[in-house]
């Protein structure tokens, strides 16, 4: 099982490694950064910013720790609203550039940047954030979901807060055209010649946040919304080469009767509290 665990995490850390450049260079573009730099309230999904200001009211001067923190949007924005932040990844070409981009933005001496496995988040030290993020695409690159929740329960001080939100496991199944390419229960591994994926279920995810000691305090199944800034059907890399959606499109993406993935939850949201 541990060399199993390494030769996964191995490869895809060295995928994100070699995509990290042209990730950072649309993430990190004027276009994205600015809003979250105006309000950092749009680093986040409107119902995952609801969450977050329900659980934790007041940001400033609570110490909180981004996970998987990839394109670290969350974290300029944590930073931003005055919180002591801990970027974690497992790349080092990723956290080194969201470090270049910190010290861009004025935020250079405030957020703190430690490359660390999700499953283990070694080096950070026992009880001692306030809140642990992650935000969508973290779960699906682990494939030991209980260590990386023990591990937050590990840094959590008592009272503190996990709020994650991800992919609803309920679209996995299906294509854009609504085919069935998977049973649901299948998780995984999926191999490809880049990189090792795992499509976990609610009850896998949920699981493993209450197996680890974790009270659930909240469970929110977000539908898609025509105002998403980032359209749930559209795919990283058409985003990354600047397609443009028009209106009409837009609702008839989000229109049932056009598109039956609307019918479906886009997105899962969990809020656990350590005890």
């Amino acid at each position: 099982m541990e060399t199993q665990t390494n030769r996964i995490v191995e490869k895809n850390k060295q995928s994100w490694d070699d995509f990290s450049e042209l990730h950072m260079k649309y993430n990190h573009s004027e276009k994205i950064l600015r809003p979250i730099l105006d309000d950092p309230a749009e680093a986040f999904p409107r119902p995952v910013w609801e969450q977050l200001r329900r659980f934790v009211p007041e940001l400033r001067g609570k110490r909180v720790c981004v996970p998987s923190s990839g394109d670290n949007l969350a974290v300029y924005a944590f930073a931003l609203l005055g919180a002591v932040v801990t970027s974690c990844d497992i790349s080092e070409k990723q956290l080194e550039a969201a470090r270049r981009t910190a010290e861009r933005i004025g935020l250079g001496e405030t957020v703190r940047f430690v490359c660390a496995d999700t499953m283990r988040l070694e080096g950070l030290e026992d009880e001692a954030y306030d809140l642990v993020y992650t935000s969508n695409g973290v779960h699906v690159w682990l494939n030991d979901l209980p260590a990386m929740y023990r591990s937050v329960y590990r840094i959590l001080k008592p009272g503190g807060i996990s709020l994650w939100y991800d992919v609803h496991p309920f679209t996995r199944p299906f294509d854009d055209r609504m085919k069935v390419i998977k049973p649901y229960d299948l998780t995984g591994p999926f191999e490809d010649e880049y990189n090792v994926n795992f499509l976990w279920r609610v009850q896998d995810l949920l699981n493993a946040v209450m197996d680890a000691g974790l009270l659930l305090a909240h469970i929110e199944e977000i539908m898609p919304e025509k105002d998403d800034k980032h359209p749930f059907w559209i795919s990283n890399e058409e985003l990354v080469n600047g397609v443009e959606i028009s209106r009409e499109e837009l609702d008839r993406m989000y229109d049932p009767e056009n598109n039956p993935r609307a019918a479906l939850p886009a997105w899962l949201c969990a809020v656990g509290r350590r005890p």
